[in-house]
């Protein structure tokens, strides 16, 4: 296995190597401090420990449901690392693991079905850890979203990113709505309890 980084470059959503780890897509250092959050794609070799606690996190009284939690997750990742359907990046602040960023291209993800899906349309999925580096990940919430906002937008195919948020995280809303995203409509299928966020390039 090579384990050298390799610079990322291209396409979002481009297959990639499993076997390969590769550098760095941006970072961006807090203002007037001295931390970090840079954004890398998934390396499984190395990111393993983090599926698994992300599966505990959602299961926290079943440890053997988020077993298989787990396993399901490692391999659908897997699968999408391989593909060109989506791209899972890791989110580290100083050098600390706090969140994954999930993107699928919308017109091939089922959540398209669910509103007038449009080329250059992204499905922009946050899982952030409660805690990093000792501290509360809310206050770095704001931040987290922002930068990833601002990472996919990068890319000059992705035109807007969607995203479906939980009615019952207020909080969630707030990071959502500071990176500039706004309320598009309700899913209008399974989970009934979430709603669609929007964001445009235009609106930047």
């Amino acid at each position: 296995m090579n384990n050298s980084k390799r610079p990322f470059s291209g396409e979002l959503c481009q297959p990639l190597d499993p076997g390969i780890e590769y550098g760095a897509v941006c970072k961006k250092q807090f203002p007037g401090e001295d931390t970090i959050l840079s954004l890398r794609p998934l390396y499984l070799a190395v990111d393993d420990p983090l599926i698994r606690e992300f599966a505990r996190l959602e299961l926290p009284e079943r440890k053997e449901l988020a077993e298989v939690l787990y396993r399901t997750k490692k391999e659908e990742l897997g699968m999408l690392t391989i593909s060109n359907l989506g791209q899972t990046f890791l989110g580290l602040i100083d050098e600390l693991p706090a969140f994954l960023l999930t993107i699928h291209r919308m017109q091939q993800n089922s959540l398209g079905h669910y509103y007038a899906a449009l080329p250059g349309d992204y499905r922009f999925q946050l899982e952030r850890l409660p805690v990093v580096n000792d501290r509360d990940a809310d206050l770095y919430a704001t931040l987290i979203w922002q930068t990833c906002t601002d990472c996919v937008f990068a890319f000059p195919e992705v035109k807007r990113l969607i995203t479906a948020l939980d009615m019952l995280r207020p909080s969630e809303k707030k990071y959502c709505r500071a990176a500039g995203f706004r309320h598009l409509s309700a899913t209008g299928g399974k989970p009934e309890w979430e709603e669609l966020y929007v964001n445009v390039r235009n609106a930047l």
